[in-house]
């Protein structure tokens, strides 16, 4: 997918590999302003969120790498990601990921789905409902305990470190494949 996020997507190539690494709301992504990349502290503030209370996301490398430039030389409260076209804020992304989509010939994927795919690694991680409801800033315990994993204990620690081979893996510029979590 992310091999057709060129030319008129290219904004793609960055804002997918954010949503999953972050599980931002792609309301709270196209808001998202320079001031709420902390750098010095490796978090973003999602201050626009559904809630409308503040939710703290720590970034892993690969986030951080993408933020960095895009933050480069803005203003505090200018918008991270800008339409090339007109300078301003995206208004939404649905017909550049919809098609980017359709040309790599990917079924029923819609931008949710990204987040989804964050919650699901955090569950695979061995993170509980309680902590994944904090960092996704769902309101009700039940929305987050689908992506808990019943495990046998003493198995999450396996689970991390099986997780971090295929993260690694999945998410390098070499293969240029993303494995996403579809709900159904």
């Amino acid at each position: 997918m992310l091999a057709q996020c060129t030319g008129k997507r290219k904004h793609l190539a960055t804002m997918i590999p954010f949503a999953i690494g972050t599980g931002a709301r792609k309301s709270e992504q196209l808001t998202l302003k320079v001031r709420q990349c902390d750098f010095f502290r490796n978090l973003i503030i999602f201050d626009k969120t559904k809630s409308n209370k503040p939710r703290l996301v720590e970034m892993n490398s690969e986030v951080r790498e993408i933020l960095m430039p895009l933050c480069k030389g803005k203003r505090p409260d200018d918008y991270v990601w800008l339409s090339p076209k007109t300078g301003k804020p995206f208004d939404d992304i649905k017909k550049a990921f919809v098609s980017a989509c359709e040309d790599a010939e990917i079924e029923g994927l819609v931008w949710h789905d990204l987040r989804a795919t964050y919650g699901t690694r955090l569950g695979e991680a061995g993170f509980n409902a309680y902590d994944i409801a904090k960092l996704m800033g769902h309101a009700n315990i039940a929305t987050s305990q689908r992506y808990v994993r019943n495990l046998p204990v003493g198995a999450g620690e396996a689970v991390m470190l099986k997780n971090q081979r295929r993260h690694n893996t999945v998410t390098s510029e070499d293969s240029g494949t993303l494995m996403v979590a579809v709900n159904s």
